[in-house]
């Protein structure tokens, strides 16, 4: 299997790194210059192009070719078809997989329309965090989560904050059903000064009352920080999946079992990486894994799908300042509306 990537930026470079490890021959496109030096010194085995239209002069075979799309968001949903109309049936798509629900939805329903194998890069997920958080809780019986809490700084509540709500959906076993929101842009994204950063806050609603709010401000250059809530424990989250687990005193909860007694979480119950987790890198690894296999998808597009629309309500519901259903109807005027998300 050979690979071709699209976008040679901040995190195309880690996908460079691993589709190098992975597949036999390797291309990377990107349409700034200097990107394309830069990938044509870090990988000087690659053909490097400057364009779409230059790699498909090429001679590579699409039937044995998978495709990494790590370009700017507004990108994707146009790459993804124009690829598939060149015979690329095997892509792994960087979030979100879209910046309109609309978008997303047409990209699913071609790729099963055609035979597409196709993945959104939900780093949570394929880093197999839920399993981990799942074991742990099993373990030490601390029930099921009842909440999702996300704070820090400029991380942006698209940009990051979407796998943080997948990583919701994940851990509660469902997707939310509605959202309230003072989701907010600033044209300080890094990745283009077309593109949005989302600051501010969004709560989305699951099944059984469980919520997951995400709150960042563009104010601050404070690393995110995630907290799952137990009825009597807490597991932190950092940006790099480290944990550290807490709970309270169990002999003053059984003294004490009433819900309104609360307490400090002051037993400590592990601090690292917690066993199953895997690198980006590792994570990256099983999505390509995954695809060229044609199965077992771990995050497939209707799970981007999810995850956008989610996003975008958040948005709607931060413009309309009221509460927005979930999930986005893909034919309406509002599903059908582009962001300039990332």
């Amino acid at each position: 299997m050979n690979g071709v990537l699209f976008g040679y930026g901040s995190i195309g470079r880690r996908h460079a790194a691993v589709l190098a490890e992975t597949v036999e021959e390797l291309a990377i496109v990107d349409t700034t210059a200097a990107a394309c030096e830069r990938a044509a010194v870090v990988h000087p085995t690659a053909a490097v192009f400057d364009s779409l239209e230059s790699f498909r002069r090429s001679s590579w075979d699409p039937a044995s070719t998978l495709a990494v799309i790590a370009t700017w968001g507004p990108s994707h949903a146009q790459l993804f078809h124009s690829l598939v109309d060149g015979g690329i049936r095997r892509i792994l798509c960087e979030k979100p997989m879209a910046v309109s629900v609309h978008a997303a939805h047409e990209m699913v329903a071609r790729a099963d329309r055609e035979g597409v194998s196709m993945a959104v890069h939900h780093f949570m997920r394929y880093g197999g965090l839920i399993q981990a958080l799942e074991c742990f809780a099993a373990e030490n019986e601390l029930g099921g989560p009842v909440s999702l809490v996300v704070e820090g700084g400029a991380a942006g509540i698209v940009t990051n904050g979407i796998h943080w709500v997948d990583l919701a959906a994940g851990l509660f076993g469902s997707q939310p059903h509605h959202v309230v929101s003072t989701a907010y842009g600033d044209g300080i994204n890094p990745r283009s000064p077309d593109v949005q950063l989302y600051g501010g806050s969004a709560a989305w609603t699951f099944d059984e009352g469980r919520e997951a709010v995400v709150t960042f401000n563009n104010n601050s250059s404070i690393s995110m920080m995630g907290r799952v809530f137990y009825r009597d424990a807490i597991i932190e989250i950092d940006d790099e999946l480290n944990v550290t687990a807490r709970r309270r005193d169990m002999k003053a909860v059984g003294q004490f079992p009433s819900i309104t007694r609360t307490g400090p979480v002051i037993v400590d119950l592990f601090r690292g990486q917690l066993p199953g987790v895997s690198s980006l890198a590792d994570g990256m690894k099983t999505a390509l894994s995954e695809i060229q296999r044609g199965e077992g998808i771990t995050v497939p597009g209707s799970a981007g799908v999810t995850a956008v629309s989610s996003c975008v309500g958040a948005l709607l519901a931060s413009r309309r300042k009221e509460t927005v259903s979930l999930p986005i109807d893909p034919d309406t005027m509002e599903g059908r509306e582009s962001w300039p998300m990332s």
